[in-house]
């Protein structure tokens, strides 16, 4: 598997009949499980250059808030640029994202192209730790055991090899054996639940990133 194969799978998001937003790969398990998941505006599989960036974070699941979410969708264009923006990362403005990521301490790095975040699950939601159904149908997911294999085949060689970090923020959504604990250029954050990546993991990326 090659890193650009998590963009060409992504890219194949679409708004169905029902007007919900899924992957074709995941829609007869949608249409058959119980859920809470919003579906009624685009996926968010990464924020960031996910092909270049030389950081990637791992995830929990794209968020919702009943109130913040249909602001940055205000219109059929925003709709477009946001998709335009998951099928072409690289060419991409990240400057603009969710005000969720100005709050974190990696948020100003997205938009430079150095970091990048890739979520566990694409489906909105506002909190999936505390969404056991979510959980339950997130396991059963094709594009979850596809972004998972990804990882496994595309990225983490690359950080065996000295060419990315990453950085693990919910291994428990992402599944990772504890082996990985030993591995080359991955760090797992002991705050998991923290939006921040935080002290010690968050040193580590700034001495990659040669960071003051």
């Amino acid at each position: 598997m090659q890193l650009n194969d998590i963009v060409v799978f992504w890219s194949q998001q679409r708004r169905n009949d029902k007007g919900q937003w899924v992957h074709p790969a995941d829609e007869a398990v949608f249409n058959a499980a119980l859920h809470t998941f919003n579906l009624d505006f685009p996926v968010s599989p990464y924020v960031g250059d996910i092909l270049r960036a030389s950081v990637i974070i791992l995830g929990a699941n794209a968020g919702y808030d009943p109130d913040k979410t249909a602001t940055e969708f205000p219109d059929e264009d925003a709709v477009r640029r946001y998709v335009n923006r998951v099928r072409s990362p690289s060419e991409a403005d990240w400057s603009f994202v969710s005000t969720y990521y100005e709050k974190v301490n990696y948020g100003p790095w997205l938009a430079t192209g150095r970091v990048a975040l890739i979520n566990a699950c694409p489906y909105r939601s506002p909190k999936i730790s505390v969404e056991p159904e979510n959980r339950r149908l997130l396991e059963r997911l094709p594009s979850t055991a596809f972004t998972r294999r990804w990882l496994r085949d595309a990225v983490l060689p690359l950080a065996d090899e000295g060419k990315r970090l990453v950085v693990a923020k919910r291994p428990g959504l992402w599944n990772l054996p504890p082996i990985l604990r030993q591995a080359e250029g991955i760090v797992f954050d002991p705050v998991p639940v923290s939006p921040q990546i935080t002290s010690k993991p968050w040193a580590i990326v700034k001495e990659w990133l040669n960071l003051p």
